[in-house]
């Protein structure tokens, strides 16, 4: 019998390429054939599907859920928002809230710009960083989205090639890598960009503080893509996690819990070259966004969320760990509490997605990345426990 999912999703390729607007959501991507094409809604950390299937969610919306679903002081904020209106013919004060609220938040930038995607946050990072340099190189560490400047890896990608001589793309922890390219291209090298942790690793804190002294030597700007690590290692970031503050950050899941919203933020004198040069969008104002972000910043300074995120992390990957050790099951865990990653480079090629599928179909919505949220409790990684458990049994 065909399923709602099912349903829904031949109707959505007629129409739409992939059927989905991200290519994380595929329902082809990566053969996890008992996870749905869809959600119709969800409250806290928990997802329903179109078929009425109940998901304790560890994907958190691609990482943006950090206080669970519809979390009722952030959309309290934007319903009161709405009566006043969403976008208008001149700025709008919230902006300046946001802005003041954010920044205090993070604690190390001077000034802030909005945007609303985190590719956009880091384009715009790059920009800035060649305007004031005045230099056309960058090195790229991780990955910081769709645009000309971070696709180069992706098949067939539409990009010209004269493009490529401009990047230099260098792997999580290789100084090595580093010091030659500061060697070969120091004077010609506007930015430096890095994902503060790549998740299926290991924080390196001796790398970020090579590379803040490369670029400190070299004029080069720092820029953290803290699109993902932003607001969920820690309140202010990567820069409080590690101790050490870049020129330029851009931010983006974390800071609304959900409602569209990036930015890039920084030093006063790298974000002060906006005045030589312009990135302007006529949505980075709308204020709902802000208006949500706002009041997840709030409930930041007000409770214990990155505390309990981080608590329940170790709990579930501890957990993890001592179901592998006790089934003989060859992974580990590998990362940070509030987002680790199961490594299957020991197992059979498709040990991953057997596991996977398992626990889809025993409602626990399983990521590469396990995201944490406010909103899980003990009794949702005792239950999360449980069904690797009975899954590894399973498929063992």
């Amino acid at each position: 019998m065909t399923t709602n999912n099912e349903r829904h999703l031949e109707r959505a390729l007629r129409t739409i390429p992939w059927g989905s607007q991200t290519n994380a959501k595929r329902h082809d991507r990566d053969g996890m054939d008992q996870r749905p094409a869809f959600i119709k809604r969800a409250s806290g950390c928990y997802m329903w599907d179109l078929d009425n299937r109940k998901f304790i969610d560890y994907r958190a919306a691609l990482g943006p859920i950090i206080l669970g679903y519809q979390y009722p002081p952030v959309d309290a904020a934007v319903r009161k928002q709405m009566e006043s209106g969403t976008l208008f013919s001149m700025a709008s004060p919230i902006e300046v809230e946001a802005a003041e609220s954010i920044l205090d938040t993070v604690g190390w930038a001077e000034k802030i710009r909005f945007m609303k995607t985190g590719a956009d946050a880091c384009t715009c990072c790059i920009r800035l960083a060649r305007s004031k340099t005045q230099r056309d190189h960058i090195i790229s560490i991780g990955y910081h989205g769709y645009h000309d400047w971070f696709a180069f890896a992706w098949p067939n990608p539409g990009i010209p090639e004269a493009l490529k001589q401009f990047v230099h793309e260098v792997d999580y922890g290789d100084i090595n890598a580093i010091d030659q390219l500061f060697a070969d291209f120091g004077d010609q090298l506007a930015a430096a960009i890095t994902v503060p942790i790549e998740w299926h690793l290991s924080p390196n804190p001796e790398f970020i503080q090579h590379l803040r002294t490369k670029c400190d030597e070299y004029g080069t700007a720092l820029v953290f893509d803290e699109v993902l690590t932003g607001f969920r290692l820690a309140k202010g970031g990567a820069a409080e996690f590690f101790g050490i503050e870049p020129d330029m950050a851009a931010y983006a899941k974390g800071m609304a819990n959900g409602y569209p919203l990036s930015a890039y933020a920084g030093k006063r004198e790298w974000m002060d070259t906006l005045d030589q040069t312009i990135i302007t969008t006529t949505y980075a104002g709308e204020t709902l966004s802000l208006a949500a972000s706002i009041a997840v910043m709030d409930v930041f300074r007000a409770e214990p969320v990155h505390e309990h995120i981080k608590n329940m992390g170790k709990l579930l990957r501890e957990g993890f760990e001592a179901i592998f050790k006790e089934t003989g099951f060859p992974a580990s865990t590998v990362g940070v509490d509030q987002g680790m990653v199961i490594d299957f480079s020991k197992t059979k090629e498709d040990a991953h997605k057997k596991l996977f599928n398992a626990l889809y179909a025993k409602g626990i919505f399983a990521n590469e990345q396990w995201f944490i949220s406010y909103a899980h409790q003990a009794s949702d990684i005792e239950n999360t426990l449980d069904s690797i458990s009975t899954s590894i049994g399973e498929i063992s």
